[in-house]
């Protein structure tokens, strides 16, 4: 899994990068698949820091910290006696951790947002407070309106410039300026304003895991990396003073590969096509933010309706969607197909299950001819489980799917959830880390790629004692790994692995001699 703008520096994502250190043992697999993690992909490189004579044009971007390590930047609502906001990433403020269709609205929330955090500048930075949570999603769009604790014209009296959203979408091929404050592997001190300058290409419908996004703009932005998510793209004036917010970033393909089989999965985002999906490399996206700006009423208040064009979901999932190889048939983790809807309030809820398009069957009413109809409850409480489940019968062709669910007839509302048949078995062959960790004893270790090795299955024995063919006494892998005694040794180790839909590769026998 790639590195993802919106992760803290110093957060371990997934154990991938693994070597293979096997001394002193044997491994038989077979010839055509590698063993070896994938190829490590180029990461982006960081942009130079915001020049000093730019801080003032670009005062209103901001080091945002509201769980996560982002970007953000000051909304010129025209109101300078109306509190303050931050246009930043739904992802920046725990929707991560939030069901895929949901949406937050008018929530107390906490953090801070660093101003004039540029290089040379360090004792002169303005911290203000975050105290509300307006609005955040990652339905369809990848937005959080974050509420601070002064008003906006107490943060212009001291100097700092906010910057209005276009109400327009620009045209592809806009120059743009991209200003954050990215973190990844970067010391504390080096979390400065960096600026980049780059051209939008086209918008598209991205997937990436189990978020679905529309009007997204790629872009060629350069140092796209962890710290990043949320940064704007603006267009500038003459004066080289931003004119416009036209985009903000929420994910890159930059330091991800399409070789190691996780398209489409988390930090490794696709672009929606006539012909299905597909994952362009060295490629970063920019939410569209185009008409936000209408988000605001005339005292300067976040509002929704009228017109805001920011999505709201009246219906959700709790749990569901992900990877299968088709039918009811388990994934890796044993869950079978489904989904535990909610509602905003209690209802009946149509479901249908449909091929992806485009993406926007769901919010289609024509999708739902022949929709089956469930009671709905309305949502609990934090972590409270109260959906009703919905069993998912896949087709048994791969591709990707939707299982749309309306409430009511409030199609624009409607929950969009993403299921993908995979029937091909896993393109690397397992395999496993053997460590001497004295006395005679050793540690096997499997590796794991996610998604293409998402979780293994093992035996072992004395040697010559056991059949790596009869794969029915294997059992499942869980964490812990296998420690063998002096005495267990010399042994043989067979593994396979099973991909994130269930779907189970060859079987790799490891003969491990005594140490």
């Amino acid at each position: 899994m790639a590195t993802h703008p919106q992760r803290r520096r110093g957060r371990s994502i997934w154990a991938l990068g693994l070597v293979l250190a096997l001394a002193g043992c044997t491994v038989t697999t077979r010839p055509d698949l590698p063993t070896a993690a994938p190829v490590t992909p180029t990461p982006a490189t960081v942009s130079d820091p915001l020049p000093l004579a730019q801080l003032a044009a670009f005062s209103g971007v901001v080091a945002l910290d509201t769980g996560s390590n982002c970007s953000g930047t000051l909304i010129d609502t025209g109101v300078p006696t109306g509190p303050a906001y931050i246009l930043t990433n739904g992802h920046c403020t725990g929707d991560v951790g939030r069901p895929a269709q949901a949406t937050t609205i008018g929530a107390e929330w906490f953090g801070t947002a660093e101003f004039l955090a540029a290089k040379g500048n360090a004792d002169d930075t303005l911290t203000v407070d975050v105290v509300g949570l307006e609005y955040s999603t990652m339905r369809h769009t990848d937005t959080a309106i974050v509420r601070l604790k002064s008003t906006l014209g107490e943060l212009e009296d001291l100097g700092l410039r906010p910057v209005k959203i276009a109400d327009a979408e620009p045209a592809g091929g806009t120059a743009v300026v991209n200003v954050g404050v990215p973190v990844q592997d970067l010391h504390p001190d080096d979390w400065v304003l960096r600026r980049g300058d780059c051209t939008l290409g086209s918008q598209h419908t991205l997937i990436e895991h189990l978020w679905m996004w529309l009007g997204v703009w790629s872009n060629d932005c350069p140092g796209i990396i962890q710290g990043s998510s949320g940064s704007s793209l603006f267009t500038v004036g003459a004066d080289g003073a931003p004119d416009a917010i036209v985009a903000m970033i929420n994910t890159t393909t930059w330091g991800a590969t399409a070789a190691n089989g996780g398209a489409c999965t988390m930090n490794h985002p696709c672009e929606v096509t006539a012909d299905g999906t597909k994952m362009v490399e060295k490629t970063s996206y920019a939410q569209s933010v185009a008409g936000i700006g209408k988000c605001f009423d005339a005292s300067g208040r976040f509002s929704l309706g009228g017109g805001c064009p920011l999505p709201t979901s009246s219906v959700w999932a709790e749990s569901g969607g992900g990877s299968f190889r088709g039918g009811d048939q388990p994934n890796a983790g044993g869950g079978h197909p489904s989904a535990s809807l909610v509602g905003r309030k209690v209802g009946t809820v149509r479901t249908v299950l449909t091929e992806l398009g485009d993406g926007t069957a769901c919010q289609q009413q024509s999708t739902y001819s022949s929709a089956k109809s469930s009671a709905l409850p309305k949502a609990g409480e934090d972590w409270e489980q109260l959906g009703v489940q919905i069993p998912v019968d896949l087709p048994e062709q791969e591709g990707r799917f939707l299982l749309c669910a309306v409430a009511g007839s409030d199609y624009a509302g409607a929950a969009s959830v993403l299921f993908e048949v995979d029937r091909t078995p896993p393109i690397f062959a397992a395999n496993a880390e053997v460590d001497d960790i004295g006395g005679g004893a050793v540690v096997v270790r499997p590796h794991l790629v996610p998604p293409e090795i998402t979780t293994v299955r093992f035996a072992w024995g004395p040697q010559g004692s056991i059949d790596c063919t009869d794969t029915a006494s294997f059992q499942d892998f869980f964490i812990v790994p296998l420690t063998l005694k002096a005495a267990d040794l010399p042994a043989t180790y067979c593994v396979y692995g099973l991909d994130a839909a269930g779907n189970a590769g060859q079987v790799t026998k490891i003969e491990i001699p005594k140490h």
